[in-house]
């Protein structure tokens, strides 16, 4: 009987895996494949004014600690001046595969990208504290922050209207990459006033890899996770030629375009 039973088992076993890899045969048969690189422009442009007031008061608060502890200075009427200017940009090149199950009018596809990015990020400007008496202190920098992330993603997307010639598209995925990167910082300089003596330190121009840093604060270093969402449309030039252009989120706001061989 228990032999019996196993007969049973393996052989259920063995139609199930036969029915799905037969399956999984005729809709790879029936499936499009699409492949192609794209290039796009990168930036935090819509929320680089909120980032710089975070600075500011970040700035703020760090200053008037290290005024109150080194200096003993403690005065309510003194006067915050910031000058921030934060600024970001970069580029975005990739090669993806992407599947299409339904075939050419089929609408959902999965996607496989590598993509190497330049993105840059830079703060400069200025900050002084005026104290009641007409004392001083004031900091001024330079700063620039290159990341360089090798990234690899997995990505959803859902034609509407596929038989269209040029028609929309949605798609979200994400991905992981590499945390490469650079931190450049040059024309630092602090002054304090005191009414009698003027002392200005600057510091020469120097850079530091975005790993050590890390490590020298006591952060591990990690992967860079990736998230994205975009809006586009696809114009098909011929049933094998296709060019997509689409805008939307990938940690930060990124717009592409690119062109795709349809098999």
């Amino acid at each position: 009987m228990f032999e019996k039973m196993k007969w049973m088992v393996t052989i259920s076993i063995f139609l199930i895996i036969s029915t799905i890899f037969l399956f999984s045969q005729l809709a790879f048969a029936k499936g499009k494949w699409q492949i192609g690189p794209h290039y796009g422009s990168w930036s935090l442009g819509p929320i680089e004014s909120m980032i710089e007031d975070l600075v500011e008061d970040a700035l703020e608060s760090e200053f008037q600690g290290l005024i109150e502890e080194y200096l003993e200075i403690i005065d309510p009427d003194w006067e915050y001046t910031p000058d921030i200017h934060f600024g970001s940009g970069g580029t975005n090149l990739g090669l993806e595969v992407r599947f299409y199950p339904g075939g050419e009018v089929g609408s959902f596809s999965i996607g496989l990208a590598v993509e190497k990015s330049e993105l840059e990020l830079t703060l400069d400007g200025s900050i002084r504290f005026e104290l009641a008496d007409g004392s001083y202190v004031q900091g001024s920098a330079n700063t620039r922050l290159l990341l360089e992330p090798t990234s690899y993603h997995l990505s959803l997307r859902w034609d509407l209207m596929p038989s269209w010639r040029l028609h929309p598209y949605i798609s979200f995925g994400a991905g992981i990459g590499s945390l490469n990167g650079v931190l450049t910082y040059d024309d630092v300089s602090v002054e304090a006033y005191d009414a009698s003596t003027t002392t200005t330190v600057t510091y020469p121009p120097d850079q530091m890899d975005l790993a050590d840093l890390l490590e020298d604060a006591g952060y591990p270093t990690i992967p860079l996770p990736i998230l994205q969402l975009n809006l586009g449309f696809n114009f098909r030039i011929t049933n094998y030629l296709h060019v997509l252009f689409d805008a939307g989120i990938w940690n930060g706001f990124l717009v592409r375009g690119g062109v795709y061989l349809r098999v």
